[in-house]
């Protein structure tokens, strides 16, 4: 219904490097501690969309502007997806 508040609803969203990072960013984010590694953020939103906004979001938190840039979405998951590491 019109006007009608959506509850929001949990979501995990996988970010990856794009390659001009390989290129422009990589080394010094490596020198000071970063990884290489694909990001994954859990956030709360009304829709897919949103949850891709709100991952950027926390990417800006996590990285910095200039860092969170370098990232790309890579799936939009509905619910909060356990992480496994290491053949858990």
């Amino acid at each position: 219904m019109p006007g009608e508040q959506q509850e929001q609803r949990p979501y995990t969203v996988v970010m990856d490097w794009e390659s001009d990072w390989w290129e422009f960013g990589a080394g010094a984010a490596r020198a000071e501690g970063g990884s290489d590694d694909p990001v994954v953020y859990h956030v709360w939103a009304d829709n897919a969309c949103d949850a891709s906004d709100e991952s950027d979001e926390e990417a800006v938190k996590e990285f910095g502007e200039a860092v969170a840039r370098y990232l790309k979405h890579v799936a939009v998951l509905h619910g909060h997806a356990p992480l496994v590491r290491e053949g858990e």
